[in-house]
C-alpha cells in the first residue's frame, strides 16, 4: 500500500477526531467534579461524603443529528469514490471522464465527514437544578 497524500489527510482528520473526543471526556470529567462541588456545598455535604452516581447517561451528545447524517453520506461518498464508484461488483458510474475527474479526489469528503461528525458531538455541562 502506498501512502499518498489522500491517505496522510484521512489519517490526520481521524486522529483529530480522536483527539476531540478525548478533550470532550476531559472537559465531561470537570464538569463532573464541578458538579460534585456545586452539590456539596448546597447540600451542606461533607468533603468525605459519598456522591450519587448518575448512571445511565451517555458520556456524549449529539448537537445535531442533520450534521450526523451528512458526515455519514460524506464518508459513505468518499469510500465510493475511492473504489471507484462501484459496490459489490455493479458500477454506479459508467462514465470515464467523470470517474477520471472525481474519484482521485476521494480524500475531500471523507475527512470532511469525519471533521463535521467531530464537531457535531458535545458534552453538557450537568444541570444543578437551582442556576437560571
Amino acid at each position: 500500500m502506498k501512502i499518498s497524500l489522500g491517505l496522510i489527510i484521512v489519517l490526520a482528520s481521524m486522529v483529530f477526531f480522536y483527539l476531540r473526543m478525548g478533550f470532550l471526556r476531559g472537559r465531561k470529567k470537570r464538569y463532573d467534579r464541578e458538579f460534585a462541588l456545586k452539590r456539596r456545598r448546597v447540600n451542606g455535604r461533607s468533603k468525605g461524603a459519598v456522591l450519587p452516581q448518575t448512571k445511565g447517561a451517555p458520556p456524549f451528545s449529539v448537537r445535531s443529528w442533520i450534521l450526523v447524517a451528512i458526515s455519514i453520506i460524506m464518508v459513505l461518498l468518499g469510500i465510493l469514490m475511492y473504489n471507484k464508484m462501484s459496490i459489490l461488483g455493479l458500477d454506479l458510474i459508467t462514465n470515464e471522464a467523470i470517474l477520471n475527474t472525481y474519484t482521485p479526489f476521494w480524500y475531500i469528503p471523507l475527512a470532511a465527514g469525519v471533521v463535521i461528525l467531530s464537531f457535531s458531538i458535545t458534552v453538557d455541562r450537568p444541570d444543578l437544578g437551582d442556576e437560571k
